[in-house]
């Protein structure tokens, strides 16, 4: 299933951070045979790989630690474009894997020629991302806010599109006038979440007519957004994954695991959606 998170702003709504949160926790909650591959369409120095390790991660999050000189969907998008047959196993090569070879994280390159990575994606992002489907259960794309071809068709050929909000009342509205195509297919999530604003869960739902079971969030929390800055999160959530009510992550862990757990029924129910 490709899966596409997305927001209409740059910076604003956590994309990146709340698409590591989700995929490792639903990889948590997944039965050992499921695989979930994330990726995203730019190269960014703020990206899903910072998010989920860093070279003093421990072995047993992530155990693949070699790079090669060209590595991750650069170097699958170049396999693609000369024909190359890539079976389970060469996919899996290009890819950083986590959590006993379940999370797999292919990622876009150093930025050092992004003009050249968009027009490889553009034209191939579709065949990467039904290939990936072979090989893994969800396929999860960390789609740039910027108007890029890549994104468009990503947004069009996603399942489902996960879109990212922010409790700001501008950015819900233009969401909401506009983008009727996406929020056909919309799970929302607010990351961030600040329960002291008007703008609540609750509020949301009432004025943006929301189904509750299809909009989660990720409240704010510094040691969360601490971990992700360090590369640190599978090991922030792990420790957290079971933590008691007393617990100052207890509320945090409890609202990221509701989100987790409506984005998985929302992607089992998606094509019952009216």
């Amino acid at each position: 299933m490709k899966v596409a998170f997305w927001s209409n702003t740059r910076g604003r709504s956590c994309v990146t951070s709340n698409l590591a949160c989700i995929s490792v926790l639903s990889t948590l909650s997944s039965s050992d045979r499921e695989r979930i591959i994330v990726l995203e369409n730019h190269q960014n120095i703020l990206n899903l790989g910072n998010a989920l390790f860093c070279h003093q991660s421990k072995q047993e999050v992530r155990e693949n630690r070699g790079y090669q000189v060209e590595h991750g969907l650069s170097r699958l998008l170049r396999a693609m474009e000369r024909g190359e047959r890539l079976s389970e196993e060469a996919v899996f090569r290009y890819a950083e894997n986590f959590l006993g070879q379940r999370l797999f994280y292919l990622p876009a390159g150093n930025g050092r020629n992004q003009e050249m990575f968009e027009y490889r994606l553009e034209r191939d992002c579709i065949r990467t991302i039904r290939l990936l489907e072979q090989y893994g259960n969800l396929v999860l794309v960390d789609t740039a806010a910027a108007s890029l071809a890549s994104s468009r068709k990503i947004l069009r050929q996603a399942d489902m599109v996960v879109i990212n909000l922010s409790q700001n009342r501008q950015m819900l509205d233009h969401i909401f006038r506009n983008y009727s195509a996406i929020r056909k297919k919309a799970f929302y999530l607010i990351g961030n979440y600040d329960a002291e604003s008007e703008l609540t869960r609750g509020a949301i739902i009432k004025e943006y007519h929301i189904p509750g079971s299809r909009l989660g969030i990720i409240p704010h929390n510094v040691q969360f957004a601490d971990a992700v800055s360090a590369g640190e999160l599978i090991p922030f959530l792990l420790r957290n994954y079971h933590c008691e009510e007393e617990s100052c992550n207890y509320e945090f862990m409890a609202s990221a695991r509701e989100a987790a757990l409506l984005f998985q029924k929302a992607a089992e129910q998606v094509d019952r959606w009216e």
